[in-house]
Formats: structure tokens, C-alpha cells, sequence
């Protein structure tokens, strides 16, 4: 399904907005603090990064900072992969995971397999490698398929027996689980049931309430 996903900015402008003696401000979704542009208010949000959770709109996933939001918008809902690998034909979201990826391609192959003299970049696939050479087999409870990697049957477990049912979300589309699915609606919904009873300030998840009321005691 190809969805119409606003950006981060649009989305938070419009949440944000509030009228103060007829005009239009923007108040921080964290404290109480208001200011007359949405410029200021992206720069006061950069002060509440180191401990606040930014919830994605589109699945509810939440992420500790404003730029690790953009990154997995991007990237998760809006499949967008600027980034291009010189020496293959793969491309990524980040300039971070791209790097990750050349690696496979540059870097020192020093993990060497004693069997065969097959050489990895990382430990782990190194690691990995060896049960290739093993009698071991990994056998899974449910259905009795054996695998030699244990990896393979932490996957198959994964794909062919746990599989959790799925819910769309009636407005943005989102697949999700189905018990998280009443917790996404209240990304859409406006109702903020959760209120502080210091200050009145209105929060739409518990957990957020309990973040807010403990920075009130704090500096009063």
C-alpha cells in the first residue's frame, strides 16, 4: 500500500499549534513552554532530546531523538534510499548505514576461518561460518525441522510459528499488531486524557504524565 505520509515537520507544526491572544504560536509537546515560531520551537526541542520520546505518527514506534525520527520515516514508511554504494548496486537511508555497508567491501577481512581460510569482516560472521563445517543440527520443537546454524532456526521459529496476526490502521494505513492497534489510534486521536493535576498540562499517554509530573516536582 503506497501512503501519503506528511513529514515530520508538517506533522509537528500542526500538533504544536496554538492561539495566544488571537495569534498563532506554538507550543512545546513536552513542557509548558510557547514561542511565536515553529524555528524556535524546533530549536527549544533539541533541549528535551537526551530524555524524550518521539513517537512516530505513522506506526507509533517511539525514538529518543527528532533526527532519529526524520531517519526512520524515511526510510520505513517512506522508502526513500539516497544513498548509493559505489561498488555494488544497493542503496540506503543513511549515510551511517551506508558506510556499515561498504565496509563488506573495504575492509580488512581479518577473521579467518582455521577450515577452509574463508575471511569475514566481522566476528559474528565469522562465527556463523563455522557451523557450516559442524554435525550439529538444531532441530525445532513445534515441527521438527533441523537446521546446522542456529540462526536458521531462531528465523524459521520466527517466520513459521510466531508470526503475529495483523491490523490496518483505518487512516494511515499501518500494519501492525493486533493488540497494539487500540495504543496506534490514539496517535490519530486529539483526546489527551492524561492530566496533570500541578500544572494541567494534557498528554495522551500515561507514561508521558509520569515523565512530566516527575520534571515538575523536580523544579519546584
Amino acid at each position: 500500500m503506497n501512503l501519503v505520509i506528511p513529514s515530520v515537520f508538517e506533522h509537528l507544526k500542526t500538533k504544536c499549534q496554538v492561539l495566544v491572544n488571537g495569534l498563532v504560536c506554538f507550543k512545546c509537546v513536552e513542557c509548558l513552554t510557547t514561542v511565536e515560531n515553529f524555528e524556535t520551537l524546533k530549536t527549544h526541542l533539541k533541549s528535551h532530546s537526551a530524555e524524550s520520546d518521539f513517537v512516530c505518527f505513522v506506526c507509533d514506534k517511539l525514538l529518543t531523538r527528532t533526527n532519529i525520527l526524520i531517519d526512520h520515516i524515511r526510510s520505513v514508511h517512506q522508502k526513500i534510499r539516497d544513498f548509493s554504494c559505489n561498488y555494488c548496486t544497493r542503496t540506503f537511508s543513511t549515510v551511517y548505514n551506508l558506510r556499515e555497508h561498504v565496509n563488506i567491501h573495504t575492509a580488512l577481512k581479518k577473521h579467518v576461518c582455521e577450515v577452509c581460510g574463508q575471511a569475514f569482516v566481522h566476528k559474528g560472521g565469522l562465527r556463523s561460518h563455522k557451523f557450516s563445517h559442524g554435525d550439529s543440527r538444531f532441530l525445532c520443537s513445534i515441527c521438527g525441522n533441523s537446521y546446522k546454524n542456529p540462526i536458521f532456526l531462531k528465523r524459521h521459529i520466527r517466520d513459521a510459528h510466531t508470526k503475529p496476526s495483523k491490523s490496518i490502521c483505518d487512516i494511515c494505513g499501518s500494519e501492525l499488531k493486533s493488540e497494539n492497534m487500540n495504543k496506534h489510534a490514539a496517535v490519530h486521536s486529539t483526546e489527551r486524557p492524561f492530566v496533570c493535576t500541578l500544572c494541567g498540562a494534557a498528554y495522551k499517554w500515561k507514561k508521558h504524565l509520569v515523565r512530566h509530573q516527575k520534571n515538575c516536582k523536580e523544579t519546584n
